[in-house]
């Protein structure tokens, strides 16, 4: 009678151990918050791995009504978007346009513009939701002079200390920003440009409603 009670107490004492050791390891996999590791979910702006610097000619525009009607491309309403505080990164985030036989590959897209002739802030966070236009022979002028064209609009000007000229310097592309993750009062309409492809004329306009896109 003796030794079976000394074998229950083994056993008990064995299955014991062998459950704390399970609930420890299980505890262990459990994370000390809720947040995961690469931030909250459902993060308003994207952000990826840098691009290369690439050299570009800065202009600028939204000075007068004689060279912007406060309607960007896409759609967007300039001077409110630019006026709205939107951050990229925490940091002050603005319109602007590339000359419109590029517009396919950036439009939405984030850049870092950098130029030392700037008098305030040397770089700038901007949005690409506009073209100059390639019928325009000042925008194909501009862009011809340095192989490409960032032009930068009014509501940035005060921010970078510039506002006049055609300038040299160098940007990249830093993240995306989503029509549908721009504030709804930043547009004219529903209805936007969405994407476009070849020379972003016509049929290679893509057009969405906002929450689509």
């Amino acid at each position: 009678m003796f030794v079976i009670s000394v074998l229950v107490l083994f056993a008990c004492c064995t299955l014991f151990i062998c459950l704390s050791s399970i609930l420890f390891h299980v505890r262990r996999k459990v994370p000390d918050n809720s947040v995961p590791p690469n931030g909250p979910q459902g993060k308003e702006f994207s952000s990826e791995e840098p691009g290369q610097w690439k050299t570009t000619g800065i202009t600028f525009y939204g000075n007068t009504s004689l060279d912007d009607n406060g309607q960007g491309y896409s759609g967007v309403d300039l001077f409110k978007y630019g006026k709205s505080k939107a951050t990229f990164n925490d940091k002050p985030l603005f319109p602007c346009a590339v000359f419109q036989e590029d517009a396919a590959s950036y439009l939405y897209k984030v850049l870092e513009l950098k130029c030392d002739s700037f008098k305030k802030n040397k770089t700038v966070y901007l949005h690409v939701v506009d073209v100059c236009n390639s019928g325009e022979t000042v925008c194909i002028t501009n862009t011809k002079k340095h192989g490409f064209l960032v032009d930068v609009h009014a509501t940035a000007h005060d921010f970078i200390g510039a506002d006049d000229g055609v300038l040299k310097g160098s940007f990249r592309v830093v993240g995306e920003v989503r029509p549908k993750d721009i504030q709804a009062h930043s547009w004219h309409g529903d209805y936007i440009i969405c994407s476009c492809s070849g020379s972003c004329k016509g049929k290679d306009v893509v057009w969405k409603k906002r929450s689509q896109c």
